[in-house]
């Protein structure tokens, strides 16, 4: 049963523009995503995407994650994958389904959360 669902769409402009201050990165991304992160602004735009996509799933459930409560990890076939802070004690039978794009100068995200 699909609970709720989220989507982003974000200027890859804007985030090039904002990855010029030193600490943007590490604001909002956290050590594991940058660890395994090609950081070109794309990239980084599909991540902010994706977190906030995740973000819009997760407030019909009460919920409000902050930057580093959502990571966005890809599994060996490159496909990405949530990980959720346990502070926001999620049920772990819920399944997160996420989908990442990126044209040009745009990026979105789609986020769908679905309970057993």
């Amino acid at each position: 049963m699909i609970l709720s669902i989220g989507t982003d769409v974000v200027s890859v402009a804007r985030i090039r523009r904002l990855m010029l201050h030193p600490r943007f990165l590490s604001r909002v991304l956290s050590e594991r995503e940058r660890t395994g992160l090609d950081p070109t602004a794309q990239r980084v735009a599909g991540r902010w995407a994706a977190k906030e996509a995740a973000a819009k799933c997760l407030l019909p459930l009460g919920l409000h994650p902050g930057w580093h409560d959502v990571e966005v990890l890809n599994r060996a076939d490159g496909s990405p994958y949530l990980v959720f802070a346990p502070s926001l004690d999620l049920d772990e039978r819920w399944r997160f389904h996420l989908s990442i794009s990126h044209e040009r100068e745009t990026a979105v995200a789609f986020c769908v959360a679905e309970a057993p």
